[in-house]
């Protein structure tokens, strides 16, 4: 996809420019994940695209700044993410199911997979700290969705918010790491498990025996 993009765009300067750049950075985030961060020269970048290593530095200053503008993505779709879920006047059960949906479908892409596939200390402070912030704001939200559902009878009295948000994101950010290939699971796919999973077994014992009795969304 990235080299189609590289060689057939026929638009404005500038707009050729940005497409060119972008094919630049979603050639470099495949790489990256593929072979590591550290292991991927910008040479190998080049070779993928087929151009020379000083094309490259005609729209990228250098691989730290690409790494940095994935990255910056992430930030962005994180903070999107958390804006949708407290936009919602919904159950809790389904404010869970928003960010797991939203979530998994990032973590599927080559950007999303670059922000578990990359270690910290190879990170801006700024990056680093804004990346924690965005991230521990899902944190919450799923815990005060927890919260809440237990509070209206929604979910079990047995619920850990805490413990629960931990496991629901690990399994999430584990994806990149097993889920790629040829045999790869969609995003959709992952998702309604995933909530079948989670959702399921954080139902107040009423309610999910309703649940168990009526197909999940996507069955």
């Amino acid at each position: 996809m990235s080299t189609d993009q590289w060689n057939h765009v026929v638009e404005s300067r500038d707009e050729l420019r940005r497409k060119k750049r972008q094919a630049l950075v979603e050639a470099s985030a495949s790489l990256f994940n593929k072979n590591g961060y550290e292991k991927t020269s910008l040479d190998d970048v080049a070779k993928s695209l087929g151009i020379t290593k000083r094309t490259i530095y005609y729209y990228i200053q250098s691989k730290d700044q690409i790494l940095m503008e994935i990255l910056g993505h992430s930030v962005v779709i994180l903070d999107r993410i958390a804006h949708s879920v407290e936009r919602e006047r919904c159950s809790a059960g389904k404010k869970v199911e928003l960010i797991i949906d939203e979530y998994s479908r990032w973590m599927a892409t080559d950007f999303g997979a670059c922000l578990v596939l990359t270690r910290e200390n190879l990170l801006t402070d700024e990056v680093r700290l804004e990346l924690r912030s965005k991230k521990n704001r899902l944190d919450w939200l799923i815990r005060n969705a927890i919260t809440e559902g237990i509070k209206t009878g929604e979910f079990r009295d047995s619920c850990d918010p805490r413990l629960t948000s931990a496991a629901l994101f690990g399994a999430l950010n584990w994806l990149p790491f097993w889920n790629y290939g040829s045999s790869a699971t969609s995003a959709d796919e992952i998702s309604e498990h995933f909530k079948k999973v989670f959702i399921h077994g954080m139902m107040a014992e009423t309610k999910a025996a309703t649940a168990s009795t009526q197909p999940m969304p996507g069955s």
